[in-house]
């Protein structure tokens, strides 16, 4: 009789274990699908989800050489390794070409992700979707150094020297670390 059950339990357990193999590729495909499903529908370039704060959940990110954090909607990787900052103004209509400023915004992202990326990877470019067109920003050598530039300029700000504005959004005020010394940001 042991004779019999040895096999029987080993067929058993070989059983049980391709029907777990099974049940995992099963899942694992699934949530693949799912995902390049998401992407699909979200607009995304072809490659991996690898950051997302379009709910405001997201960690800040920042750059180890400057002094600049943010958080892009979404951040992709391509299959060369290169990441790729998504930024969504979805109120923006009926634009011709990008804003400057959002031009600016996603080459800081881009110049924070270079702190991830390796260094035969760093990001090329970035997307900036309005409510009805998409535009792919370039990150040139002379956008770079404009990021840089606007950067140098705001370390010089001080109390005696405040930023160069005339007005500004209050909510952009509120949460701006130059309020209280900026004519433009004090009592908002």
């Amino acid at each position: 009789m042991s004779n019999i059950l040895l096999p029987v339990g080993l067929g058993l357990l070989l059983l049980a274990i391709a029907l777990l193999v099974l049940i995992f590729n099963e899942w694992r495909t699934r949530r693949t699908r799912l995902i390049e499903e998401r992407q699909r529908a979200l607009g995304l370039p072809a490659g991996d989800l690898v950051y997302e704060d379009a709910d405001g959940q997201g960690e800040t990110l920042s750059s180890s050489e400057y002094p600049l954090v943010g958080k892009p909607d979404y951040v992709v990787q391509l299959a060369d390794g290169r990441l790729v900052p998504v930024e969504l103004k979805l109120s923006v209509h009926d634009a011709t070409a990008p804003y400057s400023n959002h031009a600016v915004q996603i080459a800081a992202y881009c110049l924070i992700l270079e702190s991830y990326a390796e260094p035969e990877a760093i990001p090329t470019h970035g997307i900036v979707r309005y409510a009805d067109r998409d535009f792919i920003i370039d990150y040139t050598p002379a956008l770079r150094k404009k990021v840089l530039r606007l950067l140098s300029e705001m370390d010089y700000c001080s109390e005696h020297i405040p930023p160069p504005l005339a007005r500004q959004k209050v909510s952009k005020c509120r949460a701006c670390v130059f309020q209280p010394i900026c004519p433009v940001g004090q009592g908002k």
